[in-house]
């Protein structure tokens, strides 16, 4: 059974404990896609309901949001759902004018307001922690990407000192552009934070960047 057709049966057998009249009379008019009487707060949730039983469906949110009405269903449940305050989307199916949902937020709203409640719950759920993987693959990629920068970076100081030593000037720099030099040289991996605590005499992250800088200018020279 899939995830949509357990949810109305569930919903079925909800419905029946059903004590109020105007109650029944709501959740049956949305079953007949007909205009309902609101009498009560929970008429509106229990015509919803009615309405979604009849002409609606929704996918595992495990896979995809998306909560939509048939062309039969469509017009009654747009109006419902503009009162409850979940803006309504409209599309077309076969030529013919649908309603649906695509936003979490928006499908556990509705899901709430026709009395299925562990769904709701369950869709925040899995929404949450579809955001979290969203956000730890965005950190990995911008990790990935520096690191890839940083290689391309070093590699390119590298090459800018080893064109320098191939002259004569490299032996006229001053003491510490030469040993910043070698230990790039030497310690092609690490990083400027890293690379920095390895000096003789100790320099900021920023003082290192600029002697790197310094000797990728010199080189530029002799090309």
């Amino acid at each position: 059974m899939s995830y949509s057709s357990e949810l109305k049966e569930y919903l079925r057998q909800k419905s029946l404990e059903i004590q109020k009249e105007c109650c029944k009379n709501a959740y049956k008019a949305g079953l007949d896609l007909k205009e309902a009487e609101i009498t009560c707060e929970n008429d509106r949730g229990l015509y919803l309901r009615g309405v979604f039983i009849t002409s609606g469906s929704i996918t595992n949110p495990d896979k995809q949001y998306y909560l939509s009405f048939s062309a039969a269903g469509a017009e009654f449940a747009a109006k419902a759902l503009a009162v409850l305050g979940i803006p309504p989307l409209y599309g077309t199916r076969k030529g013919k004018r649908i309603v649906y949902l695509r936003e979490s937020e928006a499908i556990s709203g509705f899901l709430a307001a026709i009395g299925a409640s562990r769904n709701a719950l369950s869709l925040l759920e899995i929404s949450v922690i579809n955001s979290m993987k969203r956000e730890a693959n965005r950190k990995n990629n911008a990790e990935f990407a520096n690191l890839d920068r940083a290689a391309t970076a070093s590699a390119e100081v590298r090459n800018a000192i080893l064109q320098i030593m191939s002259h004569k000037d490299y032996s006229k720099l001053p003491e510490e552009l030469r040993e910043t030099a070698k230990l790039r040289l030497e310690n092609p991996h690490l990083n400027l934070e890293e690379l920095r605590k390895i000096h003789s005499k100790p320099i900021s992250k920023s003082g290192l960047y600029h002697r790197l800088k310094k000797l990728t200018e010199l080189s530029l020279k002799y090309k």
